[in-house]
């Protein structure tokens, strides 16, 4: 009985298919990750403050336009968000190709396609979380995320694998390349999905919907502080994979391929970790094991960066994807 709940979610066939356009979008998404930086050290001579801005600048996209895309996967269709933002992103990627191969990509280039791909993630994410609720429904809901999350992860080890691969052994180009066809290829499930959903039709501005939110977030005391810890491991855990390209490439010189292991371990560790939040599921402690997990993420960055080995800083890695996770 509890194997057959497991997979129940699996037979809903729409979510198979959001399920594989999810492990395409993944991969080219860690493509063009890993391709982003290491033309950005390229093109500045290995320099860490680029090397943040860039990550700083599709950061800032995401979020800015992040409130938009809420209030937009409420009030219209999903599956359309979807579509539209992944072909934006896998349309946006192709112009840099031309560029790289006749040795015209200036800076600029790059920080501008980056900064668009933020502002894609932001219309994006939101419908892509709302639409696996219109698929599964909430008797299904953790389940579903628990798959997603796993699909997530394998597909950030088989992206970094291929396109540290590839920028070493051909170029960066082909990474770039890996990354559109990844996208594109995402969008052919999604057009496969039949989905009915009653769309919020509110006479409420935008702004007010948005407003409503911070005020719903403020008077829930549970849900602000995991989302202030949410905020700062974002923001000081997560960040050490924009500098995985600076570490493999300048500290431990094992080039695109080293810096495509590393990402991947640091996926398998994740991978894990989303196997320990499911077994857990159940756990009264939750905050408890949360507070562990995040101090050992802490613990594990400082050593990560103080290693100069690479066999252990691939463990380390793996360690920091684990409790990030957890």
């Amino acid at each position: 009985m509890y194997i057959s709940n497991l997979f129940a979610v699996l037979r809903i066939r729409n979510f198979r298919l959001l399920w594989a356009s999810s492990f395409m979008h993944v991969i080219g998404e860690v493509a063009e990750l890993i391709a982003q930086a290491w033309i950005v050290l390229l093109l500045t001579d290995d320099s860490a403050l680029w090397l943040g801005i860039a990550a700083g600048l599709r950061g800032a996209g995401h979020i800015g336009i992040g409130l938009l895309g809420g209030v937009f996967a409420d009030r219209f269709d999903r599956r359309t968000i979807l579509i539209v933002t992944k072909f934006i992103r896998a349309s946006t990627i192709v112009i840099l190709v031309p560029l790289i191969i006749f040795e015209e990509v200036q800076l600029w280039h790059v920080l501008l396609i980056v900064l668009l791909q933020g502002a894609s993630d932001g219309f994006m994410v939101p419908s892509f979380n709302g639409m696996i609720c219109d698929i599964v429904g909430p008797k299904h809901l953790m389940k579903a995320n628990g798959y997603t999350l796993a699909s997530f992860h394998t597909a950030w080890i088989v992206g970094s694998i291929l396109a540290g691969n590839f920028i070493n052994s051909v170029g960066i180009e082909l990474a770039y390349i890996l990354a559109s066809v990844s996208l594109f290829i995402s969008i052919l499930p999604i057009f496969l999905i039949r989905v009915s959903r009653s769309l919020t039709r509110s006479t409420e501005s935008v702004w007010p919907s948005i407003l409503l939110g911070f005020k719903y977030v403020g008077s829930n005391t549970p849900l602000r502080a995991l989302l202030i810890l949410s905020v700062l491991t974002e923001t000081f855990g997560f960040s050490y994979i924009m500098m995985l390209p600076l570490i493999a490439k300048s500290y431990l010189n094992v080039g695109a391929t080293g810096l495509g292991y590393l990402s991947a371990a640091g996926g398998i560790g994740s991978l894990l970790g989303t196997a320990v939040v499911v077994s857990i599921s159940e756990t009264k402690n939750k905050w408890t094991i949360l507070t562990i997990a995040t101090l050992i993420a802490a613990c594990s960055l400082f050593l990560f960066g103080n290693s100069s080995w690479y066999v252990l800083s691939l463990i380390i890695a793996g360690i920091i994807g684990l409790s990030l996770a957890t």
